[in-house]
């Protein structure tokens, strides 16, 4: 699914008119298709660690919603064309939504690496629950 996606967003973004305004509907959806697909193993994740009360999802959930909450901000200011649809022509060099865009991408996943390595802090600290270890 993943690689499909992949595929989807290089052969849409080769095409000559990916950027015209009668690709901006095809580029949102391909875009909200590669953020949904991260959903799916999130809530797989807290299904698969007992549900939202349990310990590590208490701890972590918060941490993975910032990252989507990043995300987000990243992708309402690359659609919106923020700060440059106020300021026309003032954000030719500095400041331009794509690189407010590449900034919050750039901290999202340096968020998502400090997260994987707290969860792994955690882990070596205290094993997954019900994982009995076997003296046969």
């Amino acid at each position: 699914m993943i690689l499909s996606l992949i595929l989807a967003v290089f052969c849409a973004q080769v095409h000559p008119r990916y950027l015209s305004n009668d690709w901006r509907r095809l580029r949102t959806a391909i875009f909200c298709a590669v953020a949904g697909c991260s959903i799916v193993p999130a809530c797989h994740w807290v299904w698969l660690n007992g549900g939202l009360r349990t310990d590590a999802v208490e701890l972590f959930l918060p941490r993975i919603m910032v990252m989507y909450l990043i995300a987000g901000a990243a992708f309402l200011f690359y659609v919106t064309k923020v700060p440059e649809r106020y300021f026309p022509g003032q954000m030719n060099y500095v400041g331009a939504s794509h690189q407010v865009w590449h900034v919050l991408v750039v901290l999202m996943f340096y968020w998502w690496h400090q997260t994987a390595v707290y969860i792994m802090r955690f882990r070596h600290s205290q094993p997954c629950p019900g994982r009995a270890t076997s003296t046969h």
